[in-house]
């Protein structure tokens, strides 16, 4: 701005007007005397964070200028402009080059020469700060160069839950990058591979090999991960996408490489090409050394029992387990957690409670004095399940609360172990009766877990389709299982997965749509429609009723003169009747069913 008219807004900001009030938007903060106006408290600054547009705000001004816009397409256009309300404006639907000229002209025609080379640099990196551009950029002052740019709104946003590290706005990012490539560009990825490793990124550092094609290099860096990295973020999905990207013969040239893609395989419900990568490990032993050994065997089968629960073989799982746990070290405490997670899940189906929380109590206190806080969050989900199945619902609810409300903070880009929370809450609402709010919480959590595929993911849809089915829409019903089907299919996930409890929900809605007894003559049954109330006996029945009283399983043994093992034992075939997993599921199931009152 001209001297002359900062020296006439400086005259103007300087009367004393009660009245006077000014609203500025600038990209850079002018060269007036603002600080003399913060200390009289006559200031009022908000930053482009302060100014983006909110979800609610986003979704209005779509609606205004294109209602037509999908909601993969608002989705998309929400993550990579982070609410910046003139980059929505450019993007919707119009000429492309309308946000290339923009940037031409209010920003890279303001750089100087060296604020210009960083920039198209950093469009090409995952995030940057003042130590890692001086690294890159060596001689040539680029720590301060990065500071310059901060300063003048060069669309430089923080990274979440990385206090110091900055990353371009995507939309930005994705304009720029056409104007830095070949040699030039590929001999900055690989530079940055090094320092990125070096300062713990060591993802960012795999994937920036690959980008300049290196994947000799990429492989070595994977080697470098913690094997608890894949719980985080978004990390499964980028490790799937890492294989499709790198030789096999790569992937197989360790025992640690193997243990980390059969592991990312078997989270993501790809059960065969598990298997087959687990036996690769046969190729690594005898080894020499018999600590060695056994340990790399002990990892085996911790990852082998898992494989087993998973496809359903209970026995076998629980030997591998218990056969794992005799041998792993501390420093196998993932495999140590990862069995005992495995022994309490097979314990909360079997009925064994008392066991399941003490192995989830030590999984816990393991998780924790690890410092690994998604260990942690997966830990506690499955005592939200068990708390829910020991009819704690309150304390259930309360725990799940306290690890949505940790985990949302101040998060921008989705998070699939927050949706995975909030497929849980979905669960807890429909067993409530909250449908309505239910159906909520769940499509936001599928928003979290966008493109990511794992059996977990199938939980939102069954529920969806569940209250799609409560509500009397039965085509919105099916096509919910049809979608979660095809979502199945489109992660390569082992039928033992899914194809048993979408088999039980497509029943339950087709005996739903089936009109009761008293709204039907009789001899109009149709042939294969499963018939509940039929298939209990009138003991599982008397069961049933009084469970749904609120009894516990002695007080319902007590009223009926039998066992509290004969109760449990009802109670188990109740719920494989019903295609339940707990009590309360099975109770919500036969009262949709109208088999209870």
């Amino acid at each position: 701005m001209p001297a002359d008219l900062n020296h006439w807004f400086d005259q103007l900001l300087s009367l004393q007007n009660p009245h006077l009030q000014i609203r500025v938007s600038c990209r850079q903060r002018p060269d007036w005397n603002l600080p003399r106006l913060m200390l009289d408290g006559q200031l009022l600054e908000l930053d482009a964070r302060q100014l983006a547009l909110r979800a609610d705000e986003f979704e209005s001004l779509i609606d205004g200028l294109s209602p037509q816009t999908d909601a993969t397409a608002r989705e998309r256009l929400w993550q990579v402009t982070g609410g910046w309300c003139a980059g929505v404006r450019l993007l919707l639907p119009g000429p492309s080059s309308l946000l290339d000229q923009y940037l031409g002209r209010e920003l890279l025609s303001r750089l100087s020469v060296d604020q210009r080379e960083v920039l198209l640099g950093l469009a090409h990196l995952p995030k940057a700060n003042a130590d890692f551009c001086e690294r890159l950029w060596e001689g040539r002052q680029a720590g301060r160069v990065f500071d310059s740019l901060l300063a003048c709104q060069a669309f430089l946003v923080p990274v979440d839950q990385q206090p110091g590290w900055f990353r371009l706005l995507p939309a930005v990012a994705r304009v720029l990058q056409g104007q830095l490539s070949g040699a030039p560009l590929n001999r900055l990825r690989l530079r940055a591979c090094q320092w990125l490793s070096v300062s713990g990124h060591v993802d960012d550092a795999v994937e920036q090999a690959l980008c300049a094609d290196q994947p000799e290099v990429a492989a070595n860096y994977m080697e470098r991960l913690w094997l608890s990295w894949i719980l985080g973020e978004r990390h499964l999905s980028k490790l799937m996408g890492w294989r499709e990207r790198i030789e096999p013969q790569l992937l197989h040239s360790s025992p640690r490489l193997i243990y980390l893609c059969a592991k990312a395989l078997l989270f993501s419900g790809r059960l065969k090409e598990a298997d087959e990568c687990l036996q690769r490990l046969g190729h690594f032993l005898p080894l020499p050394d018999p600590q060695r050994h056994q340990r790399l065997l002990a990892n085996w089968q911790a990852l082998s029992g898992t494989l087993h629960a998973l496809r359903g073989n209970v026995e076998q799982a629980r030997q591998h387990c218990h056969a794992a746990l005799r041998y792993l070290t501390g420093a196998d405490w993932l495999s140590v957690l990862l069995c005992h997670c495995t022994l309490a899940r097979i314990a909360m189906k079997t009925g064994e409670l008392t066991e399941a929380q003490v192995l989830l109590e030590h999984s816990l206190e393991l998780a924790r004095r690890r410092g690994s806080r998604e260990a942690e969050v997966l830990v506690n989900a499955d005592r939200v399940r068990l708390m829910a199945l020991q009819g704690q619902t309150g304390l259930a609810q309360s725990l799940l609360r306290t690890e949505l409300a940790q985990l949302t903070g101040s998060r921008t880009a989705p998070y699939p172990l927050l949706g995975r929370l909030m497929f849980l809450q979905g669960e807890l609402l429909v067993q409530q009766g909250h449908a309505s709010e239910a159906e909520h919480v769940l499509r936001a959590g599928l928003l979290q877990v966008r493109d990511a595929c794992a059996p977990f993911v199938l939980d939102a849809y069954l529920l969806l389709s569940e209250i799609a089915s409560q509500n009397r829409e039965a085509e919105k019903a099916q096509l919910l299982l049809y979608e979660a089907e095809r979502r199945m299919h489109w992660g390569k996930i082992d039928g033992a997965c899914y194809q048993g409890p979408i088999a039980l929900q497509k029943a339950r809605n087709l005996a739903r749509e089936q009109p009761r007894d008293s709204e039907k003559p009789a001899m109009t049954r149709i042939t294969g429609v499963p018939d509940y109330q039929d298939d209990l006996t009138p003991r599982e029945m008397s069961v049933l009723k009084l469970l749904a009283e609120g009894m516990s399983v002695r007080e319902v043994g007590h009223r009926l003169f039998i066992s509290v093992n004969t109760v449990k034992t009802h109670a188990k075939n109740i719920n494989v009747k019903l295609g339940a997993c707990r009590r309360t599921q099975a109770i919500n199931s036969a009262k949709a069913m109208g088999i209870l009152a």
